[in-house]
């Protein structure tokens, strides 16, 4: 059946306004590794409180975020970006005049972790997910390029406002901003679902179901907790999630001593990191793209092996081009992949308790991020290497594959059961 479409579709307002969202949050929190300098210069803190405050975030992110998502599939996207919006504002207005570290903790670690929950990556995703079926990929690149692009921006001004105002007056400027660019973009554009105003998704006159993602027949599932955790498939999706969020943080964070203690200099180790954080951008818009062309299952089983070739690289990098093989490979491959994993959460699971289930796919990323991160370091202290670690998220890695692969399977037989159910057809 031929599809028309109009010559504007407002999801495409829907994904700016979701851009905007994540762009603010990861922005903001990627040009914090610059101002926490400052702040240690000038407050006189040990790195051990503030990276305390820093895994305090993570924590009461990966706790909340569960509810948020719950909660959004009841009152709407563009009520919790709009909350998100006025705590992430206070957040960082109250840390212009910290003076303790319980309070830096109150601000940093608990506000700010409750309002990254409700601005990250679940809020702009979940609406961007229920607007497109058919281009739900590429929608989705879009969006989460903000991440990357968001941190680069905001770094490269923070160390002029550094400069001029202190870091007091760039914590201020972060506040102003998120309120300006979240909350009222939010209130005025974001619509919940393509329905709420006479649409359907893609601009669509007549929806059919992808073939691609088959979503289509599964959109008004209800996908309660109990019915997610009782899922094998759900179970698939949300483990190959912990493990790949674990092993991608995990490098970012230990890549850089790991090149060190391989021989490589300090500056060749951060170099690297700075170009793979670069690449990155390229994978976030690739992948996604590639997946609303070819089956997004297979997309992300590609991603993960070229991930897994990438950290036996890094595991084996003590020369400079043994480094930027591995950046060339993780730096194409791996933020890409949140894409993917965005966009396959709404193609198995429908688009009515999406954000219930991007809620729990947050938490799982988190806390694989979390435990990563800690038993690093923790390994490192031990081994004085980072083999074992490298050796583990290989491991997991491999495991998040085949989760993939029991996904692809699984949806075939699903397909299969449902000609049948429908004669054939």
């Amino acid at each position: 059946m031929e599809k028309k479409q109009s010559k504007f579709f407002y999801g495409w307002i829907v994904v700016l306004v979701a851009f905007l969202s994540v762009g603010i949050t990861y922005g903001t929190k990627g040009a914090y590794g610059v101002i926490q300098l400052s702040m240690l210069n000038d407050l006189g803190w040990s790195r051990t409180q503030v990276a305390g405050a820093f895994s305090a975030n993570m924590f009461v992110y990966a706790i909340v975020v569960l509810f948020v998502g719950k909660i959004m599939d009841k009152v709407g996207v563009k009520n919790i970006l709009a909350i998100g919006g006025v705590l992430t504002g206070l957040a960082y207005y109250l840390m212009t005049v910290i003076k303790t570290p319980t309070q830096f903790y109150l601000c940093y670690g608990l506000l700010l972790g409750v309002a990254g929950s409700c601005m990250g990556m679940v809020p702009g995703p979940t609406a961007v997910g229920r607007w497109f079926v058919k281009k739900r990929g590429r929608a989705m690149a879009i969006t989460l390029v903000a991440s990357p692009l968001g941190a680069a921006i905001f770094t490269m001004f923070a160390k002029g406002w550094l400069e001029s105002i202190g870091w007091r007056g760039t914590f201020k400027i972060m506040a102003i901003t998120s309120w300006i660019l979240v909350i009222i973009p939010s209130l005025l554009l974001m619509k919940n679902k393509p329905e709420d105003i006479g649409l359907l998704p893609d601009g669509e006159i007549k929806i059919k179901v992808n073939q691609n993602t088959n979503s289509c027949s599964i959109d008004d599932e209800e996908w309660t907790y109990k019915k997610i955790f009782c899922s094998p498939k759900a179970w698939a999706l949300i483990l190959a999630y912990f493990l790949f969020g674990g092993n991608g943080l995990a490098q970012q964070i230990h890549q850089v001593p790991h090149l060190i203690n391989n021989g490589l200099t300090e500056t060749q180790a951060t170099d690297a990191l700075a170009m793979n954080m670069f690449l990155s951008m390229f994978s976030m818009l690739i992948w996604p793209t590639i997946s609303d062309f070819i089956d997004r299952k297979k997309a992300l089983c590609i991603s993960l092996i070229l991930q897994i070739i990438g950290t036996i690289v890094l595991m084996n990098a003590n020369t400079p081009v043994m480094a930027y093989v591995f950046v060339f490979i993780m730096g194409l491959s791996y933020m890409g992949a949140f894409g993917l994993f965005s966009s396959l959460t709404a193609d198995l699971f429908g688009r009515k308790s999406l954000g219930t289930l991007n809620g729990v796919m947050a938490t799982s990323a988190s806390i694989g991020s979390a435990v990563a991160i800690y038993f690093g370091g923790y390994i490192y202290d031990v081994t004085k290497s980072y083999t074992i670690l490298w050796s583990i998220c290989i491991g997991g890695l491999v495991l998040a594959t085949l989760f993939t692969i029991f996904l692809i399977k699984s949806t075939a037989t699903d397909k299969s059961s449902n000609m049948i159910v429908n004669g054939g057809k």
